[in-house]
């Protein structure tokens, strides 16, 4: 559902950008943009034994995604009307093709006395983002440099598939035998996801800057406010529900950077290079997990980490309209 909802802002950020071929009354400039890039992610999160974070150990069991490798093409609008009011939007999708999982389980504070550690693959999985800003431009430096103050909306899905496992660490004297972690060697027929969703407004500001007649250099900032949810299908867990084992609630902020630029090829084409940045974590959250027999228990999300580093090439088109009798309401 919140998929859906995501694609369907970016397609009215498109659509109200396309509008301006059929209005009365002002002008614009639209930039569409495809591109394409290589991207790495990294994922964390970690468990409690209680509620309250308090009992030993007050991490009990932590998964961490390292190094996830994705392609990802990435489709964009830009959208200048009467020179003033600005729309940014993008849709972007990735396939991962390469990463590393670890799972860790302890029985001591502070990550001590691990009785069970399992290192695996997460060669298969996707990605989804999805954004749309409104902003106002505002120029300084003889025209030249462009401050846009920025309010938002995103969405960010990461999928990621657990296979060829192979267990590292098994300590069963730790743990009492209903809890005895399998012996070391792989482990046949692992095939668990996780899936990570993130979605929010946020606040950011972009500059654009006029370097020459060709070439024009770009940069921006956001601050997200985030509610995360998590969802996973752990399959060789007989005694876990299937295909929902447990779930994550959890509430945080993220911050997005991103530089780059963008060179006129010959009109209306230019060819642009994109560089984003970002970093997202929660506050402490919930865990919930669903029994195979119907049961449900909950315990504290401790926390949820996630960065990311994208390099994207994109190539752009720019249509530009001019209207004559422009409303007085416009500037």
């Amino acid at each position: 559902m919140k998929k859906w909802l995501a694609v369907s802002l970016i397609m009215f950020s498109f659509s109200v950008g396309l509008l301006v071929e059929n209005p009365e009354a002002f002008e614009t400039k639209t930039d569409l943009e495809l591109g394409a890039g290589f991207r790495v992610d990294n994922l964390d999160w970690n468990i409690a034994r209680d509620i309250t974070g308090t009992v030993t150990p007050n991490i009990l069991s932590e998964l961490t995604w390292r190094d996830v490798d994705i392609f990802q093409l990435k489709a964009g609008l830009r959208s200048l009307i009467s020179k003033a009011f600005y729309i940014r939007g993008s849709l972007g999708y990735g396939w991962v093709f390469k990463g590393d999982n670890q799972d860790s389980d302890y029985t001591g504070d502070n990550r001590t006395l691990e009785y069970s550690r399992s290192n695996n693959s997460t060669d298969d999985g996707n990605v989804v983002d999805a954004t749309l800003g409104i902003g106002y431009q505002f120029r300084v430096a003889s025209e030249r440099l462009k401050l846009i103050p920025l309010v938002g909306y995103s969405y960010s899905d990461q999928f990621f598939r657990i296979t060829d496992g192979f267990q590292t660490v098994s300590e069963p004297s730790l743990v009492p035998p209903e809890d005895r972690p399998p012996d070391i060697g792989p482990i046949p027929g692992l095939d668990s996801t996780y899936e990570a969703e993130w979605w929010g407004p946020w606040l950011g500001i972009d500059l654009l800057f006029d370097a020459g007649e060709k070439l024009r250099l770009f940069g921006g900032f956001e601050y997200h406010w985030a509610t995360y949810q998590g969802e996973a299908d752990w399959n060789l867990r007989e005694e876990f529900a299937h295909p929902k084992s447990f779930e994550h609630d959890a509430e945080g902020t993220g911050i997005l950077i991103s530089v780059g630029g963008e060179y006129h090829l010959t009109q209306p084409w230019f060819i642009s290079l994109n560089i984003h940045y970002q970093d997202w974590s929660t506050d402490p959250g919930l865990d919930r997990v669903f029994g195979a027999d119907g049961g449900i228990s909950e315990t504290r999300l401790n926390e949820v980490n996630w960065d990311s580093l994208a390099i994207m090439l994109g190539l752009t088109y720019r249509f530009s309209y001019s209207y004559p009798d422009k409303p007085k309401w416009m500037p």
